[in-house]
């Protein structure tokens, strides 16, 4: 049941503990249903004790609700019910109530089967039942699928179900905590895995058990289109948000890994796919979403904790979708809706689990939605030519060569590349024909050759010493990912590498903490960190790297040692030094030191809060040192921004502006523009090469990412454009407060990550409202507190 992860909030929480204490439930439960789009409907069919807790639900032919009561999910002291979990009949009307089955436990899904099987996902298996001597009570049960795990939290397992057109049976797994599994199906198949959940099919007597595709945290809504596209509603980590819409394709990996923890940056992962080989979201859903139906062109998700259900019509874009969120349905606290089915004519059901508790409550509804024709209802997109190709490249039936499988990967259509990058999986490359390679193509295929058998050592032998950079990163990725312990030595070597780049040193640092057991250390985890630091024996630029992201107050990071740092031979532990200070507010002493280098002052000035030291480092002879003297003065001495500067959205014209200005941009001052707490705030919310927060985009790679003009356009309308994961929530509080923040997760306490970066929890009974808002938390105007050369200088750092 996927309503919303407590792993974060409840680290103890599990099944196989000792039972929880009974939730305290109110004795009023007002749904205070409000329905959003014109002609929307919803009646209330049942209610407890008719049925409680509710998960799965399924429509047969002839009209009936099927439905699951869980009496097992946390089931808490003294809990009055039945020992095991009930498949529930009901008329269309939500009458004559009968029990179907009550065998199972942890159920969390239905499927209304062929030949009259009744399908069931439990956490640990997949089933079907029947009834054979037609008493309407199962009686004929068989295992089709079973996981083998020492797991056994009851909604991070086996979950949703849906049928493909040609009779195969779909189904999904959640992380599992990152512990090791194995499914094996009836006649022996099996696929193994750590905690990268995946999305599966067998046959409907299970049978041919293969994997789809993995690298989700929690695929609990599963939809099998009539053409065979595959859609989820995907659960988020809790750190890495938003919950994902997500087109499911075959061979495919959407970025995620339990194991590396719970930090919102690693190298490894990907939530949008910012990695190579791995795919994004269509759209950002609401949270704890359970399930996903069809409707028109588009398709329906409810969401639990955000106690509504939405459309979202689906817009062809390349080979794959894009979206936007159209609110149907809004409820109280008390609404929580969780699994849907499609009955047609614009008729929905679907269960509501009543209560915020994990531990079950003997509460539940189930309502019907009906949705007339309406003009925000999507028509089905015609195929593009490019999804044609992508189905094809898939499936084998389009024969590309080489080249230009590698000109798709490394294009811009994310499902197009993926779909190249599986023919050339399929093309019989050699080591040594990609090693002839140029090297920009090089690394796709060497990704590519990921999805033959990420365990054959041979590719990563041949490549971890190349002279590219990318190729080494993917080379320690596939190390980490396949935990290929034999490197180890190799990898260990490379942390005393002072010839590593930034990003190198984050890529070797995370696989070197997965070879040698705690793949959630990644690149955050401080003691790791200060280790590395304080080790006599690392090279100075390394404790350089280690320093950079290391948080600047840890206790071990005296200023004693810093001020030693400060004074090393090596430029990158000496930077980072004065930069760690400066966050600590204590680099007065190096901004007024005459014998450093005016670049090293320049970046002590920005920690330094010293009024009459700033005043006199104003008049500077040295332009750097003046100028970012004067900077951190500014808004003591006033500032004007310049006149007649062009709208914010006349990109052209303001590169115009900027290109006209006298001298050349300087990235070094643009950088400490980033970083600057009082002028461009850049670092408040967004991370550069280790320093920074993450309440926005990571923008470390953002040259490879968008030209001059986009970037700039960025800067000048932060609005235009945002990815659905960095939507903003308006929090209204009981206390007649507000705050804003992205939410990160949300049950019985809605935690958010604040403008700073950190994270902020208000129990759910402080909360009045929530409102999404489809903007960017980073401001426009800005850049008035800039100069046009500052602007200038900014945007060189950006794109250098």
């Amino acid at each position: 049941m996927t309503l919303r992860l407590v792993l974060l909030l409840l680290p103890a929480i599990a099944q196989s503990g000792p039972p929880p204490k009974a939730p305290v439930v109110p004795a009023e439960l007002p749904p205070q249903i409000e329905t959003l789009q014109p002609g929307v409907k919803i009646t209330l069919l049942a209610e407890h004790p008719a049925l409680v807790t509710p998960t799965g639900i399924d429509v047969d032919d002839k009209g009936r609700i099927w439905t699951v009561s869980c009496h097992t999910h946390f089931r808490p002291e003294g809990y009055q019910g039945p020992e095991h979990d009930e498949v529930l009949v009901f008329d269309a009307d939500g009458k004559n109530r009968r029990v179907f089955y009550n065998k199972t436990d942890a159920t969390m899904h239905v499927e209304v089967g062929p030949d009259g099987w009744i399908y069931l996902a439990e956490r640990d298996r997949v089933l079907r039942v029947k009834d054979s001597d037609g008493d309407g009570t199962g009686d004929t049960e068989e295992n089709l699928a079973t996981l083998d795990t020492v797991a056994d939290y009851p909604h991070n397992g086996l979950s949703g179900m849906a049928w493909h057109p040609d009779g195969g049976l779909v189904f999904s797994l959640g992380e599992n905590f990152g512990k090791d599994w194995t499914l094996t199906a009836k006649d022996g198949s099996k696929v193994s895995g750590r905690g990268e959940g995946g999305v599966f099919r067998c046959t409907a007597d299970g049978k041919g058990l293969r994997r789809i595709a993995r690298g989700f945290w929690n695929p609990f809504g599963l939809m099998v289109r009539e053409d065979g596209e595959i859609f989820a509603a995907e659960n988020d980590p809790g750190s890495r948000p938003p919950c994902r819409l997500l087109n499911i394709v075959e061979g495919a990996d959407y970025g995620f890994q339990w194991v590396y923890g719970s930090a919102p940056v690693h190298p490894f992962v990907a939530w949008n796919g910012e990695l190579r080989g791995t795919l994004g979201m269509v759209h950002s859903s609401g949270e704890g979403p359970c399930a996903v139906v069809e409707l028109g062109g588009g398709v329906i998700i409810p969401s639990w904790s955000d106690h509504s259900i939405d459309y979202f019509p689906l817009t062809r874009k390349g080979a794959g979708y894009t979206s936007e969120r159209i609110p149907l349905v809004k409820g109280s606290d008390f609404f929580r809706p969780t699994c849907m089915v499609a009955a047609g004519n614009g008729v929905f059901y679907f269960n509501d689990w009543v209560f915020n508790s994990y531990p079950i409550h003997s509460r539940g509804r189930l309502w019907k939605l009906e949705v007339p024709e309406a003009p925000w209802i999507a028509k089905k997109h015609p195929v593009t030519a490019d999804a044609v190709l992508a189905k094809n490249l898939r499936e084998g039936k389009a024969k590309l060569d080489t080249a230009k499988l590698l000109e798709l990967a490394r294009g811009a259509d994310k499902y197009l590349s993926d779909a190249a990058l599986t023919a050339l999986s399929r093309s019989g490359l050699t080591v040594e024909a990609v090693k002839a390679i140029v090297p920009q193509d090089r690394v796709w295929a060497f990704v590519a050759m990921r999805r033959v058998d990420l365990n054959d050592e041979q590719w990563v032998r041949a490549f971890i010493n190349d002279s590219d950079a990318e190729m080494r990163f993917e080379c320690l990725r596939w190390i980490a990912d396949a935990v290929l312990k034999n490197f180890q030595p190799q990898v260990e070597a490379m942390l005393s590498d002072s010839k590593l780049d930034f990003r190198l040193f984050e890529a070797v640092l995370a696989t070197w903490n997965t070879l040698r057991g705690d793949p959630g250390a990644g690149v955050t985890n401080p003691d790791v960190l200060v280790d590395r630091i304080t080790d006599q024996k690392a090279p100075a630029r390394i404790k350089g790297y280690a320093l950079r992201l290391a948080p600047p107050t840890h206790k071990a990071l005296t200023l004693e040692l810093l001020r030693d740092f400060a004074n090393s031979d090596d430029e990158v532990l000496q930077l980072e030094a004065v930069r760690t200070l400066a966050a600590r507010k204590a680099s007065a002493e190096i901004a007024a030191d005459d014998k450093r280098s005016p670049q090293l002052r320049a970046e002590a000035i920005l920690g330094t809060d010293d009024t009459a030291l700033l005043q006199k480092l104003a008049t500077s002879d040295n332009a750097t040192i003046r100028d970012e003297a004067k900077r951190a003065l500014r808004f003591t001495d006033g500032f004007t921004p310049a006149a007649n500067r062009p709208p914010f959205d006349q990109t052209d014209a303001w590169l115009k502006l900027i290109d006209a200005l006298p001298g050349k941009a300087d990235p070094g001052n643009g950088r400490r523009l980033f970083f600057n707490t009082k002028v461009a705030l850049c670092a408040t919310c967004h991370r550069h090469s280790g320093r920074g927060n993450v309440v926005g985009p990571d923008l470390t790679l953002i040259a490879h990412q968008g030209d001059r003009a986009a970037i700039l356009r960025s800067i000048l309308e932060p609005h235009r454009e945002v990815a659905p994961q960095f939507y903003p929530s308006l929090v209204k509080l009981k206390d007649g407060t507000e705050f804003m923040g992205i939410l990160l997760r949300s049950s019985s306490t809605e935690v958010f990550r604040d403008l700073t970066g950190k994270e902020k929890s208000f129990p759910e009974a402080d909360v009045v409202s929530r409102t999404e808002l489809k903007t960017s938390l980073m401001p426009p105007g800005l850049i008035m507190s800039l100069t046009d050369a500052e602007l200038r200088d900014l945007l060189a750092f950006l794109t250098h």
